[in-house]
């Protein structure tokens, strides 16, 4: 079968491991502990020293006011020399002599500005291109004499935890962010160039992923970490066309329950941030700040993935409201049945495992459940109410589980999606549906019948549910019931469907997850933990999205109520060969695709590819100490380490 889903691939290495910021020691509590503001503070006392002694360093020191403010070194000192792109930095000598600073005026031209007329000991300078850049220091010996010394400094985008940043630094943030959604691909281009892709153009690319009737090709298996880091990547690369001081930040999503903070109270959804988890309107509208009413627009001749309205959604998401939606309440149970967000202590539960263990708990338990918190999932008979939220879970079921079992009937053929529905159609009359050619005559359905179709169709494969026949019955209901709900599906909020992206929540979640990923590949490079890298994914049986089905719809002519030829495999997008579809991500790409394995090279944190870096990995609020390895340690048996340890550079 032929999908949406693009192939190609170019060979790719790491650059060499860098040594620390030879200019700061890091203290560690047994990894990752946090560097004193005294330490970063000291380092730049102005001297009135004009000349360079013998017995003195002369090593480059570079600050910026994230680290003063902090006392934090960037990226954990991984890499020496690193600066934050478009934000003031500045340099010095550890000796404190007073120097003449030239800097490269981009990197790689050897063609210098320089920074300063009469000798100082620091100087503020704003690096404005990402990559290398040289920087000389012109220094006068006792006898007279002018040498000059040579460093390397490295300015890369900083990803920085949105509550972090400064006042100004989120408004750029907030403000880009907002011209990002509201902006056409047409009208960004025209604006911002040809590198620019718009919100419509990098939801198609989730939506053909995600969205085919084949198979999910970006989540439930290997392929869902690389994917998304990929188009965060293309998403910072628009938001910085819009404007340049910014970056795809992140949200470390641990604080809210670290902080003790009911999740739906976070700041996050302030009117002035991302607005209301639960708007209060009967559309589940988002109605009030930054992003009330940001459109959905009709992709019909744009995209071949659209509902029966023309609107940007899961084929099966058939609900015509064109704006943003949320609601904190999914199929009648609050916040799925969760009472907050994954918390530091599950992060660091996955810090001894392999990447298979890892990358399935980041595509469900350590992220997934926050993409269902905010969707939410509505428009559900209320015949099942009751049963969602007295005896669902004590059963062993959850209120999620019924949309991704819808899902799972979809694909397979046995629910059906009107092919079009006119704008003046009420959503009432276009409800999924699973047609009577296909399941049989309704009115003469009983439980025997529906309950052979869903055994087919293998639902009861894919809940945990103890004793389905009892529990219905307990509700007078029974599997007709089961099935005529799962064949309806509902509506979903954007974060709970494949149309994600259009919630502007959907850019900073990821973060963590990348970020999770840093910590473990750069502790295993220290020698720190055992991290089994080798690629795969650990499916969870009983689990509704995760069925390994794929559909194949080839020989299946369009409109018809033929079915598809089903097997059990692995989706395209998942395999370690197999292509991702992004491309001029960094410049060396081009229009050259990647395979999984490549890409994941791409990203390592000690890759020269990458043009962004994040504030720091091992930093997280919530954990013990604030240092998510001390989280794992206190409940882990981990090497010893010592308390001297320098930056992470070096191995």
């Amino acid at each position: 079968m032929t999908s949406n889903y693009t192939t190609l691939h170019e060979n790719d290495d790491i650059s060499t491991p860098k040594s620390p910021r030879s200019n700061i020691k890091i203290v560690f509590g047994l990894l990752f502990a946090v560097a004193a503001v005294s330490v970063v503070a000291s380092s730049f006392q102005v001297t009135n020293k004009t000349t360079l002694t013998e017995t003195e360093e002369d090593t480059l020191q570079v600050v910026n006011e994230f680290e003063t403010r902090t006392g934090r070194v960037l990226n954990d000192g991984l890499l020496e020399n690193l600066v934050r792109v478009h934000s003031p930095t500045t340099l010095s000598l550890k000796s404190g002599n007073a120097v003449i600073f030239h800097v490269e005026t981009s990197p790689g031209t050897n063609e210098f500005t320089q920074l300063n007329q009469e000798v100082v000991s620091n100087i503020d300078h704003v690096f404005t291109e990402i990559g290398k850049h040289n920087v000389k220091a012109s220094v006068t010996a006792s006898d007279g004499t002018t040498s000059t010394l040579i460093y390397t400094v490295t300015a890369k985008v900083i990803r920085i935890e949105l509550r972090d940043l400064t006042e100004e630094d989120r408004k750029i943030y907030f403000d880009a962010l907002q011209k990002f959604q509201f902006t056409s691909e047409i009208d960004g281009v025209a604006t911002y160039g040809k590198k620019f892709h718009s919100l419509e153009y990098i939801l198609r690319m989730h939506l053909y992923g995600a969205a085919d009737k084949e198979c999910d090709h970006w989540h439930d298996d290997a392929g869902f970490l690389n994917h998304h880091v990929a188009i965060t990547w293309q998403f910072e690369q628009s938001l910085r066309k819009i404007d340049p001081r910014t970056a795809a930040h992140y949200w470390d999503y641990t604080r809210e329950p670290g902080r003790d903070q009911l999740w739906y109270k976070s700041n996050i959804f302030d009117d002035e941030w991302f607005g209301s988890n639960s708007p209060n309107n009967a559309d589940h509208i988002v109605d009030k700040g930054r992003f009330a009413y940001s459109p959905v627009v009709h992709g019909t001749g744009f995209s071949t993935i659209v509902n029966p309205y023309g609107l940007l959604r899961s084929p099966w998401n058939t609900n015509p409201t064109p704006y943003l939606m949320r609601s904190n309440t999914t199929f009648f149970d609050f916040a799925d049945e969760s009472s907050n967000f994954p918390t530091c202590s599950d992060f660091a539960g996955y810090a001894k495992s392999s990447l298979s263990e890892v990358l399935s708990a980041l595509n469900g338990a350590l992220h997934g459940r926050v993409h269902i918190m905010i969707g939410g999932h509505w428009d559900n008979s209320n015949e099942w109410k009751n049963l969602a939220l007295e005896s669902l879970q004590s059963a062993g079921g959850s209120p999620d589980m019924f949309l991704l079992l819808s899902k799972y009937l979809w694909r397979q053929g046995f629910t059906r999606i009107p092919e079009t529905c006119s704008a003046d159609t009420s959503h009432a009359d276009c409800m999924p549906s699973c047609p009577e050619t296909i399941v049989g005559d309704w009115d003469d359905m009983d439980d025997v019948k529906a309950s052979q179709i869903l055994s087919v169709a293998g639902v009861f494969d894919l809940t945990d549910v103890s004793n389905m026949h009892d529990l219905l019955n307990d509700y007078k209901l029974g599997y007709k019931d089961l099935l005529k709900e799962l064949c309806h599906i509902g509506s979903p909020g954007e974060m709970y469907s494949s149309s994600a992206p259009q919630d502007p929540t959907f850019w900073p979640l990821h973060g963590n997850a990348e970020r999770f990923i840093t910590f473990l590949r750069v502790s295993k490079a220290k020698g720190l933990i055992e991290f089994d890298e080798t690629w795969g994914y650990e499916h969870i049986s009983e689990l509704a999205s995760d069925n390994g089905i794929v559909c194949d719809w080839s020989e299946v002519e369009a409109g018809s109520l033929e079915m598809p030829t089903c097997s059990k495999g692995t989706c395209s997008g998942h395999k370690e060969d197999d292509l991702l579809p992004f491309t001029d991500l960094y410049h060396e790409q081009g229009s050259t695709l990647l395979t999984n394995s490549e890409f994941y090279q791409v990203i390592h944190p000690y890759s020269d590819k990458l043009p962004y870096a994040f504030d720091t990995f091992s930093y997280w609020e919530a954990c013990d100490k604030h240092n998510l390895f001390d989280q794992y340690a206190s409940s882990s048996k981990v090497k010893a380490v010592s308390k001297n340890t320098e930056g992470l550079g070096g191995m």
